[in-house]
């Protein structure tokens, strides 16, 4: 895996791998392990992320992990910087534990996720660990053997994806009968050859904001605007202080468009629609429930983008705005908590 662009698609199913630094390994007691998975269940708890499947090795660890609305990011900096405090307290000292950058790869999971486990569960291996998965005792694969309870972790996803409930436990041992081939291997690291960081068909690749070159990139205002003429609602009123429930209907599909098209980030959205990052986001997640058709890529989709006069923001100009905002403000919305 390589430098590339972050990719923020709320429900995203992400392989992750966070690698250490030379200086320490990550683990170096059975506490350090236990430290670990408990920071990892209280992630996993605030943010409303699903684990599919892990291995942790001194070096690296290495996730299947499905996000909610919370940004992958976010995710692993909750992850990295408690579990980083928790050792420094214990050892007394200071020190990067981590890199600064993880690895990650977007996947659908209905193609690959069962390739993903497959993958993750056999890392010792291909990195020398061991000589079989199951001799390897800090990896996922002894929950779905049934050899250990990991209350968790989603196992159920992968397993029906297996086959039928009676055979789940014989199509997982064929399965693991063999390593996954190189091919394989360099899918779920790397993502599909055309479309570094996604693995996954094209809907998929859209979704995470890959367009043919022909494609015109949308600025935000125009998202703004196609959104206030289908909801029948004034720029003026969303951008205003009102908590009327159409216009918070309105900010929430604003802001999931702009953000899963990569337009901006939520943080940077929200500035700009004078929101706090993590209120809108609960919004969003609200109105996807109750209103799904308006949070596909294809809702606006029969709305051509049209000139927007003297109101016209360029994505630069957008970021630039919500920096002001922000500064103008003093506060931080970029925060989780």
């Amino acid at each position: 895996m390589s430098y590339r662009r972050r990719i923020h698609i709320p429900g995203g199913t992400y392989h992750v791998v966070q690698r250490g630094t030379k200086q320490r390994p990550i683990f170096s007691h059975a506490e350090d392990y236990e430290l670990f998975e408990s920071v990892l269940q209280a992630a996993l708890r605030s943010t409303g992320a699903r684990l599919h499947a892990y291995c942790w090795t001194t070096e690296a660890i290495y996730l299947a992990v499905q996000i909610d609305e919370i940004s992958l990011g976010h995710f692993m900096q909750w992850v990295k910087s408690r579990y980083a405090r928790g050792i420094q307290r214990k050892l007394g000292e200071r020190g990067h534990l981590f890199q600064v950058r993880y690895d990650s790869v977007i996947i659908d999971p209905k193609m690959y996720l069962t390739s993903l486990v497959h993958y993750i569960h056999y890392v010792p291996v291909l990195k020398g660990l061991a000589d079989r998965p199951e001799d390897f005792a800090y990896s996922s694969h002894h929950a779905y053997t049934n050899a250990r309870e990991v209350p968790w972790l989603h196992c159920g996803t992968a397993r029906r994806m297996l086959g039928k409930r009676d055979d789940q436990a014989q199509a997982y041992h064929m399965l693991m009968a063999e390593a996954p081939t190189p091919e394989t291997v360099k899918l779920v690291e790397r993502g599909m050859p055309k479309t570094p960081g996604i693995l996954g068909g094209p809907e998929l690749a859209e979704a995470a904001g890959h367009r043919p070159k022909r494609s015109t990139r949308m600025t935000p205002d125009q998202i703004i605007h196609d959104v206030c003429r289908m909801l029948d609602v004034t720029r003026e009123d969303v951008l205003s202080k009102s908590r009327l429930r159409r216009l918070a209907l309105a900010r929430a599909v604003i802001a999931w468009h702009t953000t899963v098209r990569g337009i901006a980030t939520l943080a940077e959205i929200s500035r700009y629609l004078g929101r706090v990052s993590s209120t809108l986001s609960k919004t969003i997640t609200s109105y996807r429930k109750r209103q799904p058709d308006l949070f596909k890529l294809d809702a606006l989709s029969h709305m051509m983008p049209i000139g927007l006069g003297g109101h016209a923001v360029s994505s630069e100009d957008f970021l630039d705005m919500g920096q002001s905002a922000a500064h103008a403000s003093g506060t931080d919305q970029d925060a989780m908590y």
